[in-house]
């Protein structure tokens, strides 16, 4: 079975911004960047127009096994993987389900509700308030009545953390751990809620040099994340909310990471401390051949616990990030067109750093993203 939709989007930003894809995926907007006349070079119109959200997909049923159903899914669009190869096709989701109970591939991360996430027109899907990752993962879920138990371990592939040499795998790769989650998930067509953690561990460093020599160095990191969110349908009108906790939460788009907070050049022994952010949202929306929505959405950056040398992350000179979605669509058989407004304003500071622990000093940079996006799904 064949599916897909085609998408265009047309987008109007008052400010330069912080994104993916030649602005696509919108995170937030870029600080001011001051001429020799206090001019902000960073407060300039952009437009733009992009048809890469498209995509493709293909469901496959295939014989039984240990009583129960297969199936294959695959999913495409055309966003690339780096801004230098938009355009090209890029994998989304591929994974093999054994009866909904083993699913092996790669999908949302766990910490990602597939039953609850803010129905934006805008791709970023309510960024950086959501845990927004595809990992490749095995996925084991239980089902009993209307919960859902699930235990899952990942690695990393498009999204990833920070560290000593750029965003990688490698670091979670290199651990020898994977990446495991545990959740709960309460499911039916009025109601849904769920929690879920996640244990990450990664090595940022395996070897360090010292003066002229160099080092073997085994000393990881484990960070926890988590979140809870709940869905009440009354009829055509939706409430959905979210809130998540983060520890080095980059390869989830947030804010967060971590520092080096010792070096023991002795026993050649490191030692990190997180950087963790927490972030909420809301949404509220009628949904009929007429959709109204308006989603609302904070990310705060907790800043370091403990001193540090050198820091890894995204977002660490922002202390917290406010956004505001109200939209209208209109659904029409297979075709939808709709416009939003997406109002941010990240509070910019002085970064974490040896000397500030959390982001001091912020000051609210403002951007106001204009949307009409037209869909024809099949």
């Amino acid at each position: 079975k064949f599916g897909g939709f085609i998408k265009t989007d047309v987008f109007y930003d008052t400010r330069n911004v912080v994104s993916l894809r030649e602005g696509h995926v919108h995170l937030w907007p870029t600080n001011k960047n001051l001429d020799a006349n206090g001019k902000d070079l960073n407060e300039i119109g952009n437009f733009n127009i992009l048809s890469v959200q498209s995509r493709v997909s293909a469901k496959v049923d295939g014989p039984g096994i240990w009583g129960g159903k297969t199936s294959g899914y695959v999913e495409a669009e055309f966003l690339g993987t780096t801004d230098a190869d938009i355009n090209s096709l890029r994998l989304r989701h591929a994974y093999v389900d054994l009866d909904l109970q083993i699913r092996a591939g790669q999908f949302w991360h766990p910490m990602f509700s597939v039953e609850n996430f803010p129905d934006v027109l805008n791709f970023n899907t309510g960024i950086p308030f959501i845990p927004f990752n595809r990992s490749p993962q095995i996925k084991i879920t239980q089902k009993i009545d209307d919960f859902r138990v699930f235990l899952a371990l990942n690695s990393q592939r498009d999204f990833t953390v920070d560290g000593p040499d750029g965003y990688s795998s490698k670091y979670v790769k290199n651990s020898g751990v994977p990446e495991a989650s545990l959740g709960l998930n309460y499911v039916t067509p009025e109601l849904t809620f769920g929690v879920v953690g996640s244990a990450k561990t990664i090595l940022p460093y395996s070897s360090i040099k010292l003066g002229s020599s160099t080092y073997k160095n085994e000393d990881k990191f484990t960070s926890i994340s988590g979140n809870a969110h709940i869905r009440a349908k009354f009829n055509n009108f939706h409430v959905k909310a979210q809130a998540n906790y983060f520890q080095n939460g980059p390869d989830f788009l947030t804010l967060g990471g971590y520092g080096v907070t010792s070096i023991d050049t002795a026993n050649v022994a490191i030692e990190f401390t997180p950087i963790s952010s927490v972030s909420g949202w809301l949404e509220l929306m009628y949904k009929d051949k007429w959709e109204f929505g308006l989603v609302g959405g904070i990310a705060q950056n907790l800043g370091a616990s403990d001193d540090v040398i050198t820091v890894f992350g995204r977002g660490l000179d922002i202390d917290k990030i406010i956004k505001l979605f109200p939209r209208v669509a209109y659904n029409f058989n297979k075709t939808k067109v709709g416009i939003e407004a997406e109002w941010t304003s990240a509070y910019y500071g002085n970064k974490i750093s040896a000397n500030n622990k959390k982001v001091t000093n912020p000051e609210a940079v403002n951007n106001l993203r204009i949307l009409l996006a037209f869909y024809a799904f099949f």
